[in-house]
């Protein structure tokens, strides 16, 4: 009874020092990259689900790859959990000095980055139609091609890396290798060879889930093993230290850009917000230096870095924030070597400099050429 005691006790003072977290610091700009919202499998990872005619079915409706009703829902829970939280630093009304959208060039993405702006920006009293409740939100995209967050279809350095962890072990996913034979077994295919994969069956389950298909009774028993196992693999797959920065270090530097444009007294937006995928949102957190990881995104999910000032020193700390689900609570994330939570932005630009890239830089590292060939379909 004494050890419950205290081991409660200590989860109450955790509580209450990630619940104070901000105190004493003004929030001056936001950087954020959410995941898009519930969608149907991607038509090439089919054949992955427990069931997958019926699977097939149950996405007819809406195509490969796309929001869900439910999906929307998530979306729109996205925009009330930025203007919850980032409304003081935005208006009633869309002003584009205020902001700035980016959306991958995928229907997901862009549709849910629509949904959730019209939480954003809810229509006034005097909205320019009486009749249309929605206010009109524009975002910016570039080709797959030439994003930078899509590395793993436009830059041939990481590509190649990507492929090979699908195809070999892995010592991250030694812990889970007696899962992945049990789970084998019911596979009827070996993922001890190939525990990567953890993550793309994860992923097809969690899809199929979202569309009312059950999993079959021996894998829906053995599903918070299989999140454990797809946790570690996304980051076999998106977390090596090797290659992180050819995923996020452009992203990486767009924050810091925009960080010391705020410090430095100039006109900036003060709210950043890309629309993009749980490989966008994770490999961000780890060219962030976020410990420990925190496993794959779940749809909807939203990670910042928060500029705040102290009020009673005029310092500058960074704020890791994420919402791995819009219905779930926030969790205050801690950067590995940071002194504090509040990581000081001088100490957190040290910590992260070797990870940071220019885009022309990334182009070079990646071996990027005006000829490649770029395969969309994953992301339409």
């Amino acid at each position: 009874m004494r050890v419950v005691y205290f081991v409660v006790l200590a989860a109450l003072a955790q509580h209450a020092r990630a619940g104070d977290a901000t105190d004493g610091t003004e929030l001056v700009s936001t950087f954020l990259v959410h995941r898009h919202g519930d969608r149907t499998p991607v038509e090439i990872t089919l054949a992955m689900s427990t069931d997958p005619a019926a699977l097939e079915q149950a996405a007819a409706p809406y195509g490969f790859g796309q929001l869900t009703e439910f999906g929307k829902k998530t979306s729109y829970k996205v925009g009330e959990y930025i203007r919850s939280r980032y409304g003081a630093l935005l208006s009633d009304r869309y002003n584009a000095s205020e902001i700035f959208i980016r959306s991958t060039d995928s229907t997901r993405t862009k549709m849910t980055v629509l949904t959730a702006m019209a939480a954003v920006y809810p229509p006034p009293e005097d909205n320019w139609s009486s009749e249309i409740h929605w206010t009109p939100v524009p975002y910016t995209t570039v080709p797959p091609k030439y994003d930078h967050n899509l590395a793993n279809l436009n830059c041939p350095e990481f590509i190649s890396f990507y492929y090979d962890q699908f195809m070999k072990p892995s010592e991250k996913m030694a812990p889970y290798r007696d899962f992945l034979a049990r789970w084998s077994e019911i596979l009827g295919f070996d993922l001890v060879q190939m525990p990567a994969l953890a993550y793309m069956f994860y992923d097809v389950y969690t899809a199929q889930l979202g569309l009312g298909v059950p999993l079959d009774e021996a894998t829906a028993q053995k599903f918070p093993e299989i999140e454990a196992a797809a946790g570690a693999a996304i980051d076999v797959v998106f977390g090596d230290e090797n290659y992180i920065a050819l995923q996020a270090g452009v992203l990486l530097n767009e924050f810091l850009k925009a960080a010391a444009a705020v410090v430095g007294g100039e006109s900036a937006r003060r709210v950043h917000v890309y629309s993009a995928h749980d490989y966008n949102v994770y490999s961000l957190m780890a060219v962030s230096r976020i410990s420990p990881r925190q496993g794959v995104p779940k749809y909807g999910s939203v990670f910042s870095l928060e500029l705040r000032k102290v009020t009673a020193t005029g310092k500058y700390v960074v704020l890791p924030v994420y919402l791995r689900s819009p219905y779930e609570q926030i969790q205050y994330l801690q950067v590995e070597g940071c002194s504090a939570l509040l990581c000081d932005l001088e100490e957190f630009q040290q910590l992260t400099s070797r990870y940071v890239l220019e885009e022309d830089e990334w182009r070079t590292k990646c071996g990027f050429t005006h000829d490649l060939e770029v395969d969309d379909s994953s992301i339409n």
